[in-house]
């Protein structure tokens, strides 16, 4: 579920019509980023940890799904 959230949003931040979770971030601007991190932090109700504001902390967009979701307490999708 979350998956499938973060997904959306991160197609609508890119004009995409779909993306995988093996999507890399490095093509993501920091802009974009912070864009989806405030999505997220208020879809989900959390606050992301200030180091891990970095597009560098997450090599792909997975990783970025697993961090929310301990985040926001839920490890399933």
């Amino acid at each position: 579920m979350i998956q499938n959230e973060i997904c959306q949003i991160v197609e609508g931040l890119l004009e995409i019509d779909s993306v995988s979770p093996d999507k890399t971030l490095e093509e993501i601007d920091s802009i974009t980023f912070i864009r989806l991190v405030v999505e997220c932090e208020q879809l989900f109700h959390i606050k992301f940890e200030d180091e891990m504001l970095l597009t560098a902390k997450f090599p792909d967009l997975k990783s970025f799904i697993e961090y929310v979701q301990t985040r926001a307490g839920d490890g399933t999708e």
